[in-house]
């Protein structure tokens, strides 16, 4: 029942770190970077540590290879590279120990100690022998009375505390990550990818203590060893979040906006142009980006035919609804264009209109000619959200009022 229990855990941390990374590796391919293919691979390095770790994996593992506690090795070995990703991304993060001949110099000062550490446990673990039998979670208690077990067992310890002190110090401190100004948006996901090493102090903690009681024949401190895999899988739960928590918030942010941009889209759409747009929760990126130039083009297409008249009584319309000082220049030009290109739509369904007057098309206003601003999401999104203002729809319906319903055959009569 235990063992069902462990491994229904095991499988749904590894599930959730797997997710994460898939995740990660997918944005890895559009947005080119280091530190998102270490986060990627970190991820799906923990995924395997949990899944290798669940008793019906763990045995299964053992019996096709005729070594009982085979699965051992590569799981401690995984947990030592997670913690070198983890360290390596603390580097990278950090923009003044990221450059290029500081990146070579730390490197170079503790890639030998973690290639030496895997070296070691290789080869303790295979001096060792397969022993037996299978022992998921408590490999390490249950032989710690062996000397190749117990060595290799020290040995990933002491290089697995080495590298969580030296990662939370990278994070932490005056001069640590968290503390850097330059990505305020990351402190909280810093936060708690540095509580989730910290976790694996704990988990060090009860191993090593039950590890050296066992080498005594102690074995009242067992239970420590399966109990630190609860600080273990909830240092990895941690840890997934954190990493992914941008990458949520961003996806989150990109179908939000997406679904705010389709009235705009409605606005400047032309005749002939009823293609569906892609769905923001399968690529919410794509999408969003997708709009976006869509969007962009249309306006740049419509530019001959906005009119000074439209933006000079939207300004004085603006001005009479509100205070007569109220200068909020960002939300006034969102309201010209959004203005601008409602009278747009309005000639073009009504395209046998009368045009005369002030409908007459002119040259564009300077606010179009000087072309869009460079923040052109945030821009659009402002001009969105003016689509259906009072403002803008007194405005047009001035200008353009909207045709008469055509007569029913009744009303005819």
């Amino acid at each position: 029942m235990l063992d069902a229990v462990l491994t229904g855990v095991n499988l749904f941390v590894a599930v959730v770190c797997a997710g994460a990374g898939i995740g990660k590796a997918v944005n890895a391919r559009s947005r080119p970077g280091l530190p998102l293919k270490i986060t990627a691979s970190v991820l799906l390095f923990a995924s395997a540590v949990y899944l290798l770790s669940a008793p019906a994996v763990y045995r299964a593992v053992g019996e096709a290879l005729s070594w009982p506690n085979l699965a051992s090795l590569p799981v401690s070995v995984f947990i030592l590279l997670c913690m070198g990703h983890a360290h390596l991304l603390t580097m990278l993060w950090h923009p003044r120990r990221r450059t290029h001949d500081a990146l070579r110099r730390s490197i170079a000062t503790w890639a030998p100690m973690y290639t030496v550490a895997v070296a070691a446990m290789i080869i303790s673990f295979v001096a060792a022998g397969p022993v037996g039998p299978a022992r998921p979670l408590t490999f390490a208690v249950a032989f710690a009375h062996l000397p190749w077990v117990l060595a290799f067992e020290l040995i990933f310890l002491t290089a697995l505390v080495v590298g969580i002190i030296a990662t939370v110090r990278q994070c932490r401190g005056p001069d640590g990550v968290i503390a850097l100004p330059e990505r305020p948006d990351l402190a909280h996901s810093l936060k708690l990818f540095a509580a989730a090493v910290a976790l694996d102090l704990a988990y060090v903690a009860g191993t090593a203590l039950a590890v050296i009681a066992a080498s005594q024949d102690d074995h009242r401190f067992d239970g420590l060893a399966a109990a630190a895999w609860v600080f273990a899988g909830g240092s990895a739960l941690v840890a997934s979040y954190g990493l992914a928590k941008p990458a949520l918030t961003a996806r989150a942010a990109d179908r939000r906006d997406h679904q705010a941009l389709i009235p705009l889209w409605e606005v400047v759409a032309l005749p002939g142009q009823s293609d569906p747009l892609p769905p923001s929760w399968l690529n919410s990126q794509f999408a969003l980006t997708h709009i976006v130039i869509k969007i962009l083009d249309n306006i740049r297409l419509l530019r001959p035919w906005t009119h000074r008249a439209v933006h000079d009584q939207v300004e004085a319309e603006y001005r009479t609804i509100n205070d007569a000082t109220a200068d909020d220049l960002e939300h006034l030009r969102a309201l010209k264009t959004a203005a601008a290109l409602r009278y747009d739509r309005r000639l073009r369904s009504a395209s046998d209109a009368h045009r005369g007057g002030e409908a007459t098309p002119s040259r564009a206003s300077t606010d179009a000619a000087n072309g869009l601003p460079t923040d052109e999401r945030g821009y659009l999104l402002r001009v969105a959200a003016c689509v259906h203002d009072p403002v803008v729809t007194t405005v047009v319906d001035r200008l353009a009022p909207p045709p008469a319903p055509v007569p029913t055959f009744s009303e005819s009569l």
